[in-house]
C-alpha cells in the first residue's frame, strides 16, 4: 500500500516557488551605470564654461536701448560701445566739445573668438549735399538706391564695404561765428550715417536683413535725438519707421551676372 500522504508531488505547485524573470537580475546594475552617468552628466555642466550675452543698455549718446542694439549681438558674447560721449557733437554748440562727439562706434568680442565693429555711427551737417554724397557714391562704383521715408527727410541705402544707410534731415539751423569760413551758411540737412565698421557678429562684411534693418531702425532714433541738438529752428519731419532697407549687395552681383 503506497502511503500517498508522504509521497512527494511529481507536479509541485508553480504557484509555491515562481521562477525569476531573467531580466531582474540586471536591474542593480542598470541602476548603477544610470546613476554613474547622471552624476558624470552633472559634472561636466557644472565644469562646462559659463556662456552670456552682454549688451549696454544704452549706447550712441544714450539714444539707442538695449533693444535696439541686440539684432547686431551675436548669441554668446559682449557687445560694447567705444570711448562714449554723452552728447552729440554739432556746430550749434561748439563750447562743449570735450563732452561731445560726432561719432559712436559698437564691438563686438564672441565667446567663440570672433570680433568685429557691427556699428559705426556718424552725425554730422550735409555740407556737400545729398546729391553730391551720390555722385562721390559712384565715382568710387558703389552701388546706391534712394529709399522713401515721407516728407522732410532723405535716405540713401549704399553697396559699399559697410551697407551704409544716410538719413538726411532737414533742419535750420545756425553756424556759429568762427567756424570755418568756408561753411558760414549751413546746409539744409544733416546727416546720420549707419553703418558696420570692420565687420559683423557673423564674422562677414556683408550684414544680415535683420542687421540692415536694424541700420535703418537706428539712423531714425539717432536722428531724433540730433535734431534736438541741432536746435532746429523748424519743424522737423520724421517717419514713425524706418523704410525697409534692401540689400544692395546681392542686386549689384546680380546685375554683373
Amino acid at each position: 500500500m503506497v502511503d500517498v500522504a508522504h509521497t512527494p508531488n511529481p507536479f509541485p505547485n508553480p504557484l509555491d516557488n515562481p521562477p525569476k524573470p531573467p531580466g531582474r537580475r540586471w536591474l542593480p546594475w542598470s541602476a548603477g551605470l544610470l546613476g554613474v552617468a547622471l552624476i558624470g552628466g552633472s559634472v561636466l555642466w557644472v565644469l562646462r564654461p559659463a556662456q552670456s550675452l552682454e549688451i549696454p543698455r544704452s549706447a550712441c549718446w544714450s539714444a539707442l536701448s538695449e533693444q535696439d542694439l541686440r539684432p547686431l549681438a551675436g548669441a554668446h558674447g559682449t557687445l560694447s560701445e567705444v570711448t562714449p560721449h554723452p552728447r552729440i557733437q554739432t556746430p550749434t554748440s561748439p563750447d562743449e566739445n570735450e563732452i561731445r562727439s560726432n561719432a559712436c562706434h559698437l564691438s563686438w568680442h564672441g565667446d567663440d573668438g570672433r570680433q568685429g565693429r557691427p556699428l559705426a555711427v556718424k552725425v554730422d551737417p550735409a555740407w556737400n549735399g545729398i546729391e553730391a554724397d551720390r555722385a562721390q557714391d559712384a565715382a568710387h562704383d558703389r552701388r546706391v538706391t534712394p529709399l522713401d521715408g515721407g516728407p522732410g527727410t532723405a535716405w540713401l541705402a549704399t553697396a559699399d564695404g559697410s551697407h551704409r544707410v544716410r538719413l538726411y534731415v532737414r533742419c535750420d539751423f545756425q553756424v556759429p561765428a568762427g567756424n570755418d569760413p568756408k561753411r558760414k551758411t549751413a546746409p539744409p540737412y544733416f546727416r546720420v550715417d549707419v553703418g558696420s565698421d570692420g565687420g559683423t557678429t557673423g564674422g562677414t562684411t556683408a550684414p544680415s536683413e535683420q542687421e540692415r534693418q536694424a541700420y535703418g531702425d537706428i539712423a531714425l532714433k539717432v536722428a531724433r535725438a540730433a535734431s534736438a541738438e541741432y536746435r532746429c529752428s523748424n519743424r522737423v519731419q520724421l517717419p514713425a519707421t524706418a523704410p525697409a532697407i534692401p540689400d544692395l549687395g546681392q542686386q549689384k552681383a546680380a546685375s554683373h551676372g
